[in-house]
């Protein structure tokens, strides 16, 4: 569980800080602040409850839009970056894309619990 959150952060690192430093006035400790946070939020949220009960699909679109709504809420209330509609929308699809491959990851790990964990066959 903690090699999988570890590579969650470190992919969202690589790409989502660098993506917010680039379209926002962020600072390093802000874009780190901010995508760890959801990141951390995302991997409780969707990768450990919704994943298990649904499919990579659904999974995905549900980060796409908590990270839409996170780093709005985020850009409006706490750091006033300069943070519009259409920056905020390709930092939640490119986003999305990353945790589509890790929820593909996530799923073929044998160990995980589904909605088929406690039948009886």
């Amino acid at each position: 569980m903690l090699g999988k959150l570890f590579l969650k952060l470190l992919l969202n690192g690589v790409f989502i800080v660098p993506l917010l430093m680039y379209l926002t006035q962020a600072t390093l400790t802000e874009a780190f602040f901010a995508t760890y946070t959801f990141s951390l939020m995302s991997y409780i949220a969707v990768d450990q409850l919704l994943l298990r009960v649904t499919n990579n699909g659904a999974a995905t679109l549900a980060d796409i839009g908590l990270a839409f709504v996170f780093f709005w809420l985020v850009e409006k209330y706490f750091f006033h970056w300069s943070l519009n509609f259409t920056n905020v929308a390709i930092v939640a699809l490119v986003f999305g894309i990353i945790e589509f491959f890790m929820h593909s990851y996530f799923q073929k790990d044998r160990g995980r619990l589904d909605r088929h964990s406690f039948s009886d066959n």
